[in-house]
């Protein structure tokens, strides 16, 4: 089977990015591998002896998903092709609609989330998902959305987790970073700075909560257009010494962050599947969460986080008071959440559950 997927991730065109990576381990269940992204600069590289990816540039996006197509049937014409897959499915999805249809192969549409699901977007990914021969979804969730709120008959669509590698016991290291922390209790937060994560709910919140429990922090990683609007409410409601806005990290520092701090925080509107919350419970912090992506599947309320219901800001003040307080609660939620995300498939099953999804989409 030879597959070409058009993605939107460029930190592919990293060699030692962890989607190049899989990218190459893809190449190994199948006779071809190829990727498309869109990206700063026209670039062909080859992961691996079975999967590449080419970079196609351009200034709008109109400009890139014409190019990105033309490249796909100069594709075509060196390699036979028998499934195009989307990570995006919306203009991205058209494109590859477009391609399968040219040419007569299978379509696979993934569904990661339904940011800015609206107006002409919805339209075009309601006609991309009724096209695709498979969708792939990487919650329940979503799944039970695609299926009754979007009318995908349920034998197209698997379910694939976001797979991330699970966590070793932390080391005596970030023990003694524990300690050097002098008591503080650390609340984590990792995300893009943007509006949909509702971040400033968590600062205000740390404001009610500090005023009892002034050894409470925040500490935010992450960048965005939001970032000036946060630094003023932090400003605003005098809490400098309390939150911190860390900014982008590494892999590596971000692991050393999840071993250092107490609990970990989200408080999106919208998430696919939310796999900052799988890399917190795997290193065992307890979970407080929006009822959103992996909400109920993975993190299930009072058993292994706490889930935080919809609009309710008050909630999610007390729900931090409580993970604070109680030593107990936290030790538990921990331990399950970190159960939880170990019962999780493995890589292995991971990549057999893309291969399956590709197969429902190859059948003619």
């Amino acid at each position: 089977m030879k597959i070409l997927s058009l993605s939107l991730d460029k930190s592919i065109l990293d060699k030692s990015s962890p989607l190049a990576v899989r990218a190459a381990d893809l190449g190994d269940l199948v006779e071809k591998y190829v990727v498309i992204v869109p990206a700063g600069r026209d670039v062909a590289l080859a992961l691996s002896d079975k999967s590449s990816v080419f970079g196609v540039s351009g200034g709008w996006k109109v400009i890139k998903l014409t190019k990105i197509y033309r490249l796909a049937k100069r594709l075509f014409g060196q390699v036979a092709f028998d499934v195009v897959t989307s990570q995006d499915p919306y203009f991205l999805g058209f494109v590859a609609a477009k391609l399968a249809k040219k040419f007569s192969v299978g379509l696979e549409i993934q569904v990661h989330g339904w940011e800015k699901f609206s107006g002409l977007r919805k339209f075009v990914a309601r006609r991309n998902l009724a096209q695709a021969k498979a969708v792939r979804c990487v919650s329940r969730r979503l799944k039970k959305q695609l299926i009754n709120e979007l009318g995908v008959a349920e034998e197209k669509i698997t379910v694939v987790p976001i797979f991330s590698e699970k966590s070793q016991i932390p080391n005596s290291k970030s023990q003694n970073l524990k300690t050097e922390e002098n008591n503080k209790f650390i609340f984590l937060t990792v995300g893009r700075l943007v509006p949909v994560k509702n971040i400033g709910r968590q600062i205000e919140a740390l404001a009610e909560i500090s005023k009892k429990h002034p050894n409470a922090e925040l500490w935010v990683v992450g960048e965005g257009p939001e970032r000036n609007n946060l630094k003023f409410k932090i400003e605003n409601l005098k809490l400098g010494e309390k939150v911190k806005l860390l900014g982008q990290k590494s892999a590596e520092e971000l692991a050393e962050l999840y071993e250092t701090v107490d609990a970990f925080v989200l408080t999106s509107d919208n998430e696919g599947w939310g796999l900052a919350v799988i890399e917190a419970a795997s290193f065992g912090l307890p979970i407080i969460m929006a009822d959103v992506g992996c909400a109920g599947e993975v993190i299930k309320d009072g058993i292994s986080g706490i889930i935080l219901p919809p609009d309710d800001k008050k909630f999610l003040a007390r729900a931090m008071t409580q993970i604070l307080s109680d030593e107990s609660l936290r030790r538990n939620l921990g331990v399950a959440a970190r159960h939880a995300v170990a019962a999780l498939p493995d890589k292995e099953q991971t990549y057999r559950l893309y291969l399956q999804s590709w197969q429902k989409a190859a059948i003619k």
